[in-house]
């Protein structure tokens, strides 16, 4: 069975996908060989196959290239973590080092994101992910005036599935602190939290010309589906709600059946409204704190174009209690329109923008979902523990919000 949306056409979970097929080939294949082969990165195009392999030669290179920094004469690896790519801290030794450092131009450390795993390549590479942040890194971060982090260096393969993208490592730069579902996220932060998708949204809200400034980002729909496609979502989708349902309050429960085809026609607003660019995935774990207080957003790899509603439901339904979200998020609201209203001079009737938050709110259930249960061809992105505290807020937040109703 295939399920129609518009512009783009969901097919049923058991169809054979011979271009998944081909892509997963593709990747087993380059990931295979570059163990074999263990390619050693040194000029400015190559792209590195995985952390371990990178070079002082691939390092001066880009950092030379980027910022004016002198040549690198070694360098240490720090923090190895892996989620949905593998990542570190790189503590670099340059010639002439304590000046280099002093005088600004040279990072003493950068933050790495790669993709060097079978699944890592499969999710990354596949679903083009390696490529839209790189894209966003070199094209549209120096377009904002948002707390984010700036790239150095971004490099991808979309072939090979391989990247490596060199970041400002801001708990260095910013003192920043990466928030977890165990911070509580207070009334300011909220709203810092608010204003920063508003100053966001407003850079690029209503242009016409989204589509061919950034050619690779896909609008919303398009990328639900691309993802529904590439990894039969709803399967896992369905799997999470009875392995969550202890989290999950009755009235959702009884109407789970209803929920795949209730977020397909949320997917509406995204070809009727004001387009702009979203972040797409604003849960806690994307922001941070510097050291002055401001919020930040990182993790830029989900950015497509589509209705503002949905970054702000998702972000405030996922980053806030509970209490807190039923407590503030009418006012948050209030305070998002008047901040798109100060950027853009137009404005957003509360109760339009009322609906489309309360039907955008599904989008938060959905991500979380797919995360705590998901396709084998996909990696571990989330502790378990993290998947059900977000199911628990974002079901409540339906349930509050009588999103199914206005769907």
């Amino acid at each position: 069975m295939a399920i129609a949306t518009g512009d783009t056409c969901i097919s049923g979970a058991d169809e054979r996908r011979p271009p998944l097929i081909r892509g997963v080939t593709r990747m087993a294949v380059h990931t295979l060989l570059d163990r074999l082969s263990r390619p050693r990165p040194r000029q400015f195009d190559d792209v590195p196959h995985r952390i371990e392999a990178i070079t002082s030669e691939w390092l001066s290179e880009t950092l030379g290239t980027a910022c004016g920094a002198p040549p690198v004469k070694d360098f240490q690896i720090e923090r190895l973590t892996s989620g949905t790519s593998v990542r570190c801290r790189i503590r670099l030794d340059y010639e002439d080092h304590d000046h280099a450092v002093a005088n600004g131009g040279a990072p003493e450390t950068i933050f790495v994101k790669s993709s060097p795993g079978f699944l890592n390549r499969v999710m990354l590479g596949i679903t083009r992910t390696i490529e839209n942040e790189g894209l966003f890194y070199r094209h549209i971060r120096e377009l904002l005036d948002i707390e984010a982090p700036i790239a150095y260096h971004t490099a991808f393969d979309i072939r090979t599935g391989r990247s490596a993208h060199l970041l400002e490592d801001i708990e260095a730069s910013k003192g920043a602190i990466f928030c977890t579902p165990a911070m509580h996220i207070d009334r300011r932060q909220a709203e810092d939290i608010v204003t920063t998708l508003a100053r966001f949204h407003s850079r690029f809200l209503g242009q016409a010309d989204l589509v061919t400034r950034f050619p690779w980002l896909k609008a919303y729909p398009q990328w639900f589906a691309d993802g529904y496609e590439a990894f039969g979502l709803k399967r896992f989708h369905d799997q999470a709600m009875k392995e969550a349902e202890a989290v999950i309050p009755e009235r959702l429960r009884e109407c789970a059946d209803d929920l795949w085809e209730a977020k397909i026609r949320s997917l509406d607003a995204h070809r009727r409204m004001p387009q702009t660019l979203l972040h797409g995935d604003v849960h806690l774990g994307n922001w941070y704190v510097t050291e002055t207080r401001a919020m930040g957003l990182c993790d830029w790899q989900c950015v497509t174009i589509g209705c503002w509603a949905r970054d702000l439901a998702y972000a405030l339904v996922a980053c806030l209690t509970i209490e807190d979200r039923r407590d503030w998020e009418r006012d948050l609201l209030r305070l998002y329109l008047e901040e798109l209203a100060a950027q853009t001079g137009s404005t957003i009737s509360f109760d339009e923008a009322w609906l489309l938050y309360r039907q955008q709110a599904i989008s938060a259930l959905m991500m979380w979902t797919v995360t705590l249960v998901h396709s084998p061809l996909m990696p571990d992105m989330q502790p378990r523990e993290t998947a059900i505290e977000m199911i628990r807020r974002a079901s409540t937040a339906m349930v509050d919000l009588e999103a199914l109703e206005c769907l």
